[in-house]
């Protein structure tokens, strides 16, 4: 590969990663209670997922998942209750609301 080919490649990833990140989304994962099994820690709720955060809305997952992201998270900041079908976290990153320090 060429040096114009190589930074053409850099740009592009670089600029990829910047409008990524700029959206604000987090995938889903399951969570864990990190003290659980000598700190190894426990998956919960069988695993379920929640749906991805944008912008600190997480609309959608698995059956548990507002219940799992008011444990992480704390209490819903949209539309109270899950009747909207959505959580909304204070800001609009998820690993900066987090309110349980042993779920993860």
């Amino acid at each position: 590969m060429n040096r114009t080919a190589t930074r053409i490649s850099v740009i592009t990833a670089t600029v990829a990663i910047s409008l990524f990140g700029a959206v604000g989304t987090a995938s889903a994962h399951p969570h864990v209670v990190a003290p659980a099994h000598d700190g190894t820690g426990q998956v919960i709720a069988n695993g379920a997922l929640h749906g991805p955060f944008v912008n600190g809305v997480e609309c959608g997952g698995d059956s548990a998942a507002y219940g799992l992201e008011t444990a992480h998270h704390g209490p819903d900041s949209g539309t109270a209750g899950n009747a909207d079908g959505c959580y909304q976290i204070d800001g609009t990153v998820p690993g900066q609301d987090v309110a349980s320090p042993v779920i993860r």
